[in-house]
């Protein structure tokens, strides 16, 4: 077929099934693929209720450990209370932030006795800011926060300010505010799960790949990336290379500069019905293409187009070479004449039989029949005329006709008796052509021995004065 740009392309579901592949790998193979994790950018809060409903997927588990899980849980707990404005007892706060009560009841009358609220709560977000702004300002306190915890506040500042005014972040950025809470998450963690939220909330089902863009993809860049390696095992690793190489070494050989080939299997017959509408539609389909279409099927349809006049010709040329033989042979014209249209008579009787059992007649396997049957079963009906015409010397018509069955009965059963019973049993185990040859092969001895054993007698007997000329 002429060379085109259109590509067979898959869901990542039936892509997974056909290589083999985890599906979930798939898919997020799909999405690396599809979404540029740069301008894919989400707000702390989606951020973090994504990581901690798919806490217990697989890919979370062996990437965050449980301390870092639970600070995102506290991170939760803050951008929540930011957005409720929940506020809290001195108690729940100190429990809330894990400091000490008496430090966090002291923070609570500074910041009663500073802004007059006498029921002593307050906001996440205000709290914070109130020690940042007031707490750790003032000399008298600010020794009671070291580096870290500040660095701490200030990011979880950050965060609340962020989920306040929804502001949105890339991964290197959700990194950076992250880092300064945990130390267990890396950025290729921050990356992997940029693109299994991706894969999960942007992924769209119309997306599709061939599978040499899915092979030389994954085999680029996906083995390349470390990221993914706690996804690829060996086994897998060499399966995609081994994939790769094999679609760059068979490609030279399905696509050329100007053709491409293309291999269709089919669940058809070889010839029938079914077969030759399926092959009318592709050469519809493809009117107008420069095309070859090549095959058992394609040749049987091309013959089936002149069957009937190639085979009437086959037939008389046929008909005519044997029947040159043998009048050179008995040197006369009845007999050829009787011998060629009894074993024609059986190859029209069997395709016969087979129509009339529903059977199925293959245009070359009926041509090859007729020439074995020709060159092969002709020998008996020779035989038994020679005996014949033998026995007719000194004997009259229907003791020649005996005599002849004595002399000729023996080699005729036992050699039709073979071919019939060898083609037979190879057809029942063969497959495609090469059975129903033989098959039909078999059908067709049949009936010309059947022919030759009941049918050519009396037929010699009406043509004796053609046959003997000089009769008792």
């Amino acid at each position: 077929m002429k060379s085109s740009n259109n590509k067979v392309t898959y869901t990542y579901t039936e892509l997974s099934k056909f290589m083999e592949i985890d599906e979930d790998l798939s898919k997020k193979v799909y999405a690396l693929y599809t979404t540029n994790k740069e301008e894919l950018k989400l707000t702390p809060i989606t951020f973090t209720d994504f990581i901690l409903q798919h806490k217990e997927d697989s890919i979370l588990k062996d990437s965050i450990d449980s301390s870092s899980m639970a600070n995102l849980t506290l991170t939760q707990k803050f951008m929540k209370s930011t957005l409720n404005g929940q506020k809290y007892s001195a108690t729940q706060m100190s429990e809330l932030l894990n400091i000490n009560n008496e430090d966090i009841k002291l923070l609570y009358s500074l910041y009663s006795a500073k802004y007059v609220n006498s029921n002593m709560q307050s906001s996440l977000k205000e709290f914070v800011e109130f020690i940042l702004n007031n707490v750790i300002t003032n000399e008298k306190y600010s020794s009671k926060f070291d580096s870290n915890s500040i660095t701490k506040l200030n990011t979880i500042n950050g965060i609340m300010n962020a989920v306040v005014n929804k502001t949105e972040y890339s991964p290197e950025e959700i990194f950076a505010i992250l880092s300064n809470l945990t130390d267990s998450i890396d950025q290729n963690t921050i990356d992997i799960l940029y693109i299994y939220y991706g894969s999960e909330n942007y992924y769209n089902e119309e997306w599709q790949m061939t599978i040499e863009q899915l092979i030389n993809y994954v085999n680029s860049n996906v083995l390349e990336d470390s990221r993914f390696d706690d996804f690829i095992d060996e086994e897998m690793r060499n399966k995609i290379k081994d994939a790769h190489q094999t679609i760059q070494d068979n490609k030279e050989k399905l696509i050329g500069n100007e053709y491409s080939r293309i291999i269709l299997n089919t669940t058809f017959d070889l010839e029938g019905e079914e077969t030759f509408d399926f092959l009318k539609k592709i050469y519809k389909d493809l009117d107008g293409t420069e095309l070859y279409i090549i095959g058992d099927s394609p040749m049987a349809y091309e013959m089936s187009k002149t069957f009937e006049s190639e085979f009437n010709k086959i037939s008389i040329i046929t008909m005519i070479a044997i029947f040159i033989v043998v009048a050179f042979t008995f040197k006369s014209v009845g007999i050829p004449l009787a011998l060629v249209l009894i074993i024609q008579c059986a190859v029209y009787l069997t395709m016969g039989i087979l129509g009339l059992l529903g059977g199925k007649i293959y245009f070359i396997a009926l041509l090859i029949v007729q020439s074995i049957l020709m060159g092969a079963t002709i020998d008996y009906a020779i035989l038994y005329t020679s005996y014949y015409k033998e026995s007719r010397v000194n004997m009259n018509i229907k003791e020649a006709i005996i005599n002849s069955y004595n002399r000729s009965i023996h080699t005729i059963l036992t050699s039709s008796s073979i071919l019939i019973l060898a083609t037979f049993i190879v057809g029942k185990y063969a497959s495609a052509i090469v059975s129903k040859i033989c098959v039909t092969l078999s059908q067709g001895v049949l009936c010309a021995t059947i022919l030759i054993l009941f049918v050519l007698p009396p037929v010699l007997a009406i043509l004796d004065k053609l046959i003997v000329k000089n009769k008792l």
